[in-house]
């Protein structure tokens, strides 16, 4: 059963919901049976209404259901009688944002919802050191909340109180963090917070800093959220393991060669975490390739290596990569990220069974692949990677021969047997006079699958025969 304060959070869960689906400007109806559930009396909701609308002054009540009118608190706020639908009419007003996110900020709301809001300023614990991360995230919250008070054309004022957590930094580096955001172009901060006195009357110690918020705010509060939330705090698990897998052969590399410039594998002979590997086929290992390549593209994005590059390779699993970095910024990430890692293992282990992560080692030399074709549409098929063709063409009918079954697939064609089936002639002239279209015909439709799937070793082939690779027997 729910106390009291839960009841509160639980209604305020809802009229979010219905605001989140109604549209723009409509008035929001509340119905105590579906959208509440009946899970808080006519009694306990009529006392949450009034005291949202007359102790907080968040809604307005336009209208009560008929069946709760016997509750004299509420009367005088039905005068729509004549319509009863059996829902609340309530309207928003402009506080109710405001005092939503400061409910969202409870430790008992986050724990009755499970859920913390995007954007929350991080709150300060007075025994732990706050991260300059941490403490810029506390400001931009602050700076958020205080323009949604800010009137037109007028400057913003930043209160240094509890109830933004403020309190809690010291002055002289809120003001240094506000400075760095005026050098991005985000705002301005007034040296003056009195207007009406010069500089050398201004107050010492005033609650509060002015600041006017510039027009390029928006964008930059638009890349702060990005940046947060593809921090390592906000990431999901899988993510973060991918992550962490390039981290760890990097570091390893480091420890090594002693060296800043280091070299991985796209696709080492161990697999760390096999949460990120669970089989070893074609589309498994491209995909692996895929997401450790995006994860350097993440590493370099966020300065944490300066730059990166693959080298030429016979196979594009055996692509190697070159890793260059700063070791200060480089060995920082790594902590981090290893401190995530542990942290976000352990609350797994409270909460669900986390992902198996044991070493995996693959044998390159063993992987299946299923490999097709259909003639009807001209499409080949490899591990769900399409190449479309035209059906007549020699390409494709060469590709019908070749994967007819699984007797063609292991057999070693000449191309004297590919002329004449594919040709259908028998002549020895003619078919002599074909071979010339032989070679040109294999090399072309390998390339042609390699630049449009990035496989390409699907045919081995001479001048004089041609298969299918083993592999995708």
């Amino acid at each position: 059963m729910m106390n009291g304060k839960e009841k509160l959070y639980f209604l305020l869960d809802a009229i979010d919901n219905v605001r989140a689906i109604a549209p723009s400007g409509q008035l929001l109806m509340i119905d105590p049976m579906n959208d509440l559930n009946d899970k808080i009396r006519d009694v306990e909701l009529t006392q949450l209404f009034t005291k949202l609308e007359k102790d907080e002054q968040v809604l307005k009540v336009l209208k009560v259901p008929s069946r709760i009118k016997t509750i004299d608190i509420v009367e005088d706020l039905d005068p729509y009688d004549h319509a009863d639908d059996g829902c609340w009419h309530i309207e928003l007003l402009p506080a109710f944002d405001g005092y939503f996110l400061k409910i969202q900020q409870e430790p008992e709301y986050q724990d009755f919802t499970g859920k913390k809001p995007a954007g929350s300023p991080t709150k300060p614990n007075s025994n732990a050191l706050m991260t300059y991360e941490q403490k810029l995230d506390l400001i931009v919250k602050a700076i958020v909340e205080a323009k949604k008070a800010t009137r037109k054309d007028q400057s913003t004022t930043l209160y240094l109180n509890a109830t933004n957590g403020l309190d809690h930094l010291n002055r002289e580096e809120i003001r240094n963090i506000l400075l760095q955001l005026q050098d991005e172009n985000a705002l301005k901060l007034n040296q003056k917070t009195n207007r009406l006195l010069p500089l050398s009357q201004q107050p010492a110690n005033p609650s509060y800093l002015l600041l006017d918020i510039l027009e390029g705010f928006d964008d930059w509060y638009e890349n702060y959220l990005m940046r947060q939330k593809t921090g390592l705090e906000s990431i999901d698990y899988i993510n973060m393991l991918r992550i962490y897998d390039v981290v760890l052969d990097i570091n390893e590399q480091v420890q090594l060669t002693n060296n800043t410039t280091v070299s991985i594998h796209l696709l080492p002979s161990l697999i760390r975490f096999s949460a990120l590997f669970p089989g070893d086929t074609i589309g498994m290992r491209d995909k692996y390739c895929e997401t450790r390549w995006d994860s350097l593209k993440y590493l370099k994005e966020k300065g944490i290596i300066d730059e990166f590059k693959h080298n030429s390779a016979f196979h594009r699993w055996d692509t190697v990569v070159t890793v260059s970095l700063k070791l200060s910024r480089f060995d920082e990430f790594y902590q981090k990220i290893r401190d995530e890692y542990v942290k976000r293992n352990k609350s797994n282990d409270k909460k669900e069974e986390k992902p198996k992560t044991e070493s995996l080692k693959i044998d390159p030399k063993k992987v299946t692949a299923k490999v097709t074709y259909n003639d009807q549409k001209g499409e080949l098929d490899i591990e769900g990677k399409k190449v479309k063709f035209k059906k007549d063409s020699f390409r494709a009918k060469l590709l019908e021969l070749l994967l007819k079954d699984d007797k063609s697939r292991k057999k070693e064609w000449s191309c004297d047997e590919v002329i004449e089936i594919i040709e259908g002639i028998t002549d020895l002239d003619l078919i002599k006079e074909k071979q010339k279209k032989f070679y040109p015909a294999c090399d072309g439709l390998s390339k042609f699958v390699a630049q449009k799937i990035s496989i390409n070793d699907l045919l081995t082939f001479t001048k004089s025969t041609v298969r299918i690779n083993p592999k995708y027997f």
